[in-house]
């Protein structure tokens, strides 16, 4: 029986397709490095695993409003509120999502028509494109420059066509690449995207990851009860990924369009994973996890930057910001081979940078679900590695 069009113009993920072939890999007893798990190796933290299940044994165990839990999005409201000198109104401003994936899908899906165009800055999360097919849109994906990434006004004024763009898809901090996009970079973006009369679709939901620098959010620049849309998660922030809990902070019309789409999909986020996040949110507790969490990934991207340093032949930026390093592949290679390679043969998983956007020269590795000891391990292998397929490769041309 055929199956739909628009679901097989979907990609795979990335990440997925090569996190299965180490799964099978483990499953038969091999070790793998497991440097592709956009994830984290630390646990939900406790009083927010109490809230949850105190949540349930206080019965909070059906239906919510399409929206969420009031509680939950006055909180957000709040913390926006604050942060940025604003007046977010939680009834028509916020609603709550399970995860920034639907997030993102909830919101293109209100917003395009059949065949408009959605610009993707990459290199991008591997995601994006797949997204937006699914709602009908077509990805057109906008090279960034230099090993810095940097998105200019140029780039974006090229795309100025008669074609229907309707949205911008930005990633700050960026995965893959751990960059914060600078005052100036979002500032051209704000400016491109009034000129266009398009909407921004902010993804910011490494925002607590920083290690040097700060996080700019759009909302700074953008009123969000207009053309910005911002889109965020608790997953990152506070290790509950499994969880399954974002928003979406827009005005009111997409709001409701996205409510709409909420009743007649999910219905609603369970609430007693809403009670958690609420905690997770306003919990002194949360803040302090956050921060102990933030000094431990630094410190393994410290000690993972300066092994890679040791290696002759990388070119990398260190990430100010993420769990991500984005590294170009010293010789000639599919990246999709070379990731392959690496973990039939040396046991190390990574995410090829074909995924990313079409970045076939990189691959990108994550430090956020492995130890300092499995990084020093890294380090030694993935030296061996590149030493050995260099030689291959060489035998091969001469």
């Amino acid at each position: 029986m055929p199956v739909s069009k628009k679901v097989k113009s979907i990609p795979i993920s990335g990440t997925l397709y090569i996190s299965e072939i180490a799964k099978n890999m483990e499953k038969r007893g091999k070790r793998v490095l497991r440097l592709d798990i956009g994830d984290l190796n630390f646990p939900t933290p406790h009083h927010i695993v109490k809230a949850v299940n105190e949540a349930i044994e206080r019965g909070m165990t059906h239906y919510s409003s399409s929206k969420g839990l009031r509680e939950l999005r006055e909180a957000i409201a709040n913390k926006y509120n604050e942060a940025y000198g604003i007046d977010l109104d939680p009834d028509k401003n916020v609603i709550i999502t399970p995860g920034a994936k639907f997030a993102l899908y909830a919101v293109l899906f209100s917003i395009l028509e059949e065949k408009d165009e959605v610009l993707i800055p990459a290199p991008c999360w591997v995601s994006y494109e797949g997204i937006v097919r699914a709602c009908g849109g077509e990805p057109r994906i906008i090279k960034t420059k230099g090993l810095d990434f940097r998105i200019d006004y140029e780039s974006l004024t090229r795309v100025k066509t008669k074609r229907r763009v309707k949205a911008l898809i930005l990633n700050t901090p960026n995965n893959p690449t751990g960059r914060i996009y600078s005052l100036k970079e979002l500032k051209e973006i704000r400016d491109f995207s009034e000129e266009e009369k398009i909407f921004v679709i902010s993804d910011e939901v490494y925002d607590s990851i920083v290690f040097e620098g700060r996080h700019i959010s759009m909302m700074e620049l953008m009123d969000p009860k207009e053309k910005c849309i911002i889109v965020n998660s608790f997953s990152k922030k506070y290790a509950m990924t499994g969880w399954r809990l974002g928003y979406i902070i827009a005005s009111e019309e997409i709001i409701q369009c996205v409510n709409r789409l909420l009743q007649q999909t999910i219905s609603c986020v369970p609430p007693f994973i809403q009670w958690a996040g609420y905690v997770a949110l306003t919990s002194e507790e949360s803040k302090r996890f956050v921060k102990e969490m933030r000094e431990e990934l630094r410190r393994r991207r410290d000690i993972l930057d300066s092994g890679l340093k040791s290696i002759n032949g990388l070119t990398y930026r260190r990430p100010e910001a993420t769990f991500y390093y984005f590294i170009r592949i010293p010789f000639d290679i599919p990246s999709l081979d070379f990731s392959k390679k690496l973990l039939m043969r040396y046991g190390i998983a990574t995410v090829p940078g074909v995924f990313f956007g079409g970045y076939d020269n990189y691959i990108r590795i994550s430090f956020g679900s492995v130890s300092i000891e499995e990084i020093r391990t890294f380090i030694s292998e993935f030296s061996r590695a590149l030493e050995e397929m260099q030689n291959a490769q060489n035998k091969t041309i001469s």
